[in-house]
C-alpha cells in the first residue's frame, strides 16, 4: 500500500496499479487494494477495469454506501447503466441522504434521456444539500431538457450563487437565456464571463451583438463606487520611527501597475503637491475639490485645477500629501480593483498618508506611501472575514505586517514599478481606508511592531485562505524555495488521519473531514470543498492557445505534494501533451475561473466513442496552500487557542519580535 501510494503521488500511475492490482496487495489489504486500484485505473481512464475493482469492492463491503455510489458511478461511466441503478439504490438503502448516490441516479436519467427520472433524485440533493453546486448544476440540466426553462434558470444561478468560481454555469445559462429572448440578462451572463476570460470566442461575439441590441458594453457589468462623504481618519499612534511601507494601487492579477490615461484626485483638507525625487514643495491646493491630472503636450504632464486651469505640470514623477497627515486624507476617484476577478470592481478610494503619482510610456500609475500599521488598517479584515475570532485576526495583522516588510526588504518583486507591495491577492489585499474597520485597527494595535522573525530575520510568512485540511511543504511546489518553517502541517487535531492513499484522497475531497478549516462551512462553503463541470471543448480550446495538442483525451496528476495538491498535470492530446506545473498555472488553464486550489481529483465523462466530453473537478481549500492556512486559523482561535500558538502551529521554529517603535 505504501509504496503504491508513492508510485501514485510521483505520477507513475500504470506502475502504481499494477501493484494495488497485484495478488500478493489484493490478498493482505483486501477492499482497500481495489478500492486503490480502481480509483488509479479511473484516472488513467480504463474505465471497465476500474468497474471491475470497484465491483469487488462493493461485494466485500455491502454495508459502504460510500463503496456502493462509487460502484454505480464506475458504472455509469463504463455504460453499464442497470449496474449503476442497482449500485445506487444500494447505497441510498444505506444512506437515504448519500450526495454521491442522489447525484449518480440524476445524471443516470440525463444519461438515458429521461430528465423526469433524473429531477426527482437531484431535486432531493439539493434540498439535502443546497451548497453543492455540482447537484444545482446537474439539476439546470434535468429543468433544461424538461422544457421547465424558469426552473433551469434558477438552477444555473444557484450553482454559481454556491459558488462564484463556477462561471461554466453561466455558458449554458446565457445560451438558454438567449433562446428565451431575454436579450439583457443573456447579454449580461456573456459580459460577466468576459471578465474573466476576455478571448472567449462564443463569450465575445455574443456581448458585442446583444450588447447592441441593449445599448451596454462589457464595461457596464464591473460595479461602480462613488465616495459620496469622505470616512474619518483613525491614524496609528506614534507613527515616528515606523517604516513606509510603498503600495501599488489599482494592479493588475500579476501585480503590475494598471496604466491610466487621466486621474481625479481630492483632499479632505489642504494639500502639497511635492515633488517626490527631491523633496521640494511645488505647489499647495484646497480642499473639497476635484483636481485632474493628466497628459499634455511636449511629453508632459499637467495637474489642472477644478476649472480646468493649469496649476503646474511634469514629465516623470508628482506627489500629493495633505498639509496636516494627522487629521486629513486624500480620495483617489476611480480606481480599479480586483482586474480579471469577478468582484473586480471600480472605485473611488480613501487613502492615508502620501499618493505618488508616476508617468510611464504616455500614461499614468499610482503608488501609496504610508506607515506600516496605518496600512494593516487597510489590509487585516480585507484579507480575513471581521467577525473571525480577535485571536486570529491578531495572527492576520502579525503575518500581513511581516509579509510586507519581507516583500520590501528582501524580495523586492515590485521594485521596478517603484512600490513594495501590490494592493492585490499577488501581495496581499489592500483597500485603503474603504477596507479599514474597527476590528482590523484593534487587531494591528494589540499586536503593534509584532513580526515573526526564524534565526533573527523576517520569515517569510505567506497564507492561504483555506488548505483544505493539510498545508503544502513549500518545497513540493515546482518554482518555490523550500524552507524549515513552511513545511506541510496536518489542519486537523488527535483522531484525524491526512490522506495517504488514492482512496483516502479521493474521501478526503469529497468528503468534510473534522479539520480546523471545516470552519469555512460557516462562511463560505466552497471555501474548504468545491466542485466544477469544465466541457472538453472548453478546455481544447484554451489549450490551444498555448499549444496544439489535438482533442483532449483525458487530464492525469502526474505529482501531487503528500497535502495530495496536484504539483504537475498532463493533458493528453491525439497529437501531443502539454505539461503543466506551475501552481497558479495549473489553476488559471483548467477552468474559465481559476479552480480555487490544486487540491482536486479530476473525474473524465465519455461518450459512447469514448471521447471525453466534460470533466469534473472535486477540490478542497482556496488558495496555494501553503504556510498559515486562515480557516485553520479561525478554527483554532474559536477553541481556545491563542495566537502565539496558532503561529507556533503554522510556522513551526520561527518566533515573535518586536521592531523598535
Amino acid at each position: 500500500m505504501t509504496r503504491g501510494s508513492a508510485l501514485f503521488r510521483s505520477g507513475r500511475l500504470t506502475k502504481a496499479a499494477e501493484v494495488f492490482s497485484s495478488t500478493e496487495c489484493l490478498s493482505r489489504a483486501g477492499i482497500a487494494g481495489r478500492l486503490n486500484a480502481a480509483v488509479v485505473l479511473r484516472d488513467l481512464g480504463q474505465d471497465r477495469r476500474a468497474l471491475a475493482f470497484f465491483e469487488q469492492a462493493a461485494a466485500l463491503a455491502p454495508e459502504d454506501p460510500k463503496v456502493q455510489a462509487a460502484y454505480g458511478r464506475a458504472a455509469l461511466r463504463a455504460g453499464r447503466s442497470g449496474k449503476a441503478r442497482a449500485a445506487f439504490q444500494a447505497a441510498l438503502a444505506l444512506d437515504p441522504a448519500d450526495p454521491e448516490a442522489l447525484l449518480g441516479l440524476g445524471k443516470l436519467g440525463l444519461r438515458k434521456g429521461v430528465p423526469a427520472e433524473a429531477i426527482v433524485p437531484l431535486e432531493k440533493l439539493s434540498g439535502l444539500a443546497p451548497a453543492f453546486s455540482l447537484g444545482w448544476f446537474y439539476l439546470a440540466q434535468a429543468y433544461e431538457s424538461a422544457g421547465e426553462s424558469s426552473k433551469a434558470v434558477e438552477a444555473y444561478r444557484k450553482t454559481y450563487g454556491t459558488d462564484w468560481s463556477f462561471v461554466e454555469a453561466r455558458v449554458p445559462l446565457a445560451r438558454l437565456q438567449k433562446r428565451l429572448g431575454r436579450v439583457y440578462e443573456a447579454w449580461r451572463e456573456y459580459a460577466k464571463v468576459l471578465l474573466l476570460d476576455p478571448r472567449h470566442p462564443e463569450a465575445a461575439s455574443n456581448e458585442a451583438s446583444l450588447g447592441r441590441r441593449v445599448g451596454r458594453s462589457a464595461a457596464d457589468v464591473i460595479r461602480r463606487t462613488v465616495l459620496g462623504r469622505p470616512m474619518p481618519h483613525h491614524p496609528a499612534a506614534g507613527r515616528r520611527g515606523m517604516p513606509l511601507i510603498r503600495v501599488g494601487i489599482g494592479s493588475s492579477a500579476t501585480g503590475r501597475p494598471i496604466l491610466r490615461e487621466a486621474l481625479a484626485f481630492r483632499c479632505t483638507g489642504r494639500f502639497r503637491l511635492i515633488d517626490p525625487e527631491t523633496g521640494r514643495l511645488l505647489k499647495e491646493g484646497v480642499s473639497g475639490e476635484d483636481f485632474l491630472i493628466h497628459r499634455a503636450q511636449g511629453g508632459w504632464f499637467q495637474v489642472s485645477d477644478p476649472k480646468g486651469r493649469r496649476v503646474l505640470r511634469f514629465r516623470r514623477a508628482v506627489a500629493v500629501e495633505a498639509v496636516d497627515l494627522e487629521r486629513h486624507t486624500l480620495i483617489l476617484r476611480e480606481v480599479r480593483v480586483a482586474q480579471g476577478y469577478h468582484w473586480s470592481a471600480v472605485q473611488d478610494r480613501q487613502f492615508a498618508g502620501r499618493i505618488e503619482v508616476r508617468a510611464r510610456v504616455g500614461r499614468l500609475f499610482v503608488v501609496n506611501i504610508l506607515p506600516v500599521e496605518d496600512y494593516l488598517h487597510g489590509v487585516v479584515t480585507q484579507e480575513m472575514p471581521k467577525d473571525f475570532p480577535e485571536e486570529a485576526r491578531k495572527v492576520q495583522a502579525v503575518i500581513a505586517r511581516t509579509h510586507a516588510l519581507y516583500l520590501a526588504r528582501r524580495v523586492r518583486r515590485h521594485h521596478r514599478d517603484r512600490y513594495d507591495v501590490c494592493d492585490g491577492q499577488h501581495c496581499q489585499v489592500y483597500a485603503g481606508m474603504l477596507g479599514e474597520s474597527a476590528e482590523a485597527r484593534s487587531a494591528a494595535a494589540a499586536t503593534r511592531g509584532r513580526v515573526l522573525l526564524y534565526k533573527g530575520r523576517l520569515a517569510h510568512t505567506i497564507y492561504t485562505s483555506n488548505c483544505g485540511g493539510h498545508t503544502q511543504d513549500s518545497g513540493e511546489l515546482p518554482g518555490w524555495a523550500s524552507l524549515p518553517y513552511l513545511g506541510g502541517r496536518l489542519d486537523g487535531g488527535a483522531g484525524v488521519a491526512p490522506p495517504r492513499t488514492p482512496w483516502e484522497l479521493d474521501r478526503w475531497v469529497k468528503g468534510s473531514p473534522a479539520v480546523y478549516c471545516a470552519s469555512a462551512q460557516k462562511t463560505g462553503p466552497a471555501q474548504f470543498r468545491w466542485t466544477r463541470v469544465v466541457p472538453a471543448e472548453e478546455l481544447e480550446r484554451r489549450i490551444l492557445r498555448i499549444k496544439p495538442i489535438g482533442r483532449v483525451r483525458r487530464v492525469l496528476v502526474v505529482r501531487r505534494s503528500l497535502s495530495g495538491n496536484a504539483n504537475e498535470v498532463w493533458i493528453e492530446g491525439t497529437q501531443g501533451r502539454l505539461k503543466v506545473q506551475r501552481e497558479h498555472k495549473i489553476r488559471n488553464l483548467l477552468g474559465l475561473a481559476s479552480l480555487r486550489s490544486t487540491l482536486f481529483v479530476v473525474e473524465t465523462e465519455r461518450d459512447r466513442s469514448g471521447r471525453p466530453v466534460e470533466f469534473i473537478f472535486h477540490g478542497g481549500g482556496w488558495g496555494h496552500g501553503v504556510g498559515l492556512c486562515q480557516h485553520g486559523a479561525a478554527g483554532r482561535a474559536s477553541e481556545g487557542q491563542d495566537f502565539r500558538r496558532i503561529l507556533e502551529h503554522y510556522y513551526p521554529g520561527t518566533s515573535l519580535g518586536r521592531l523598535d517603535y
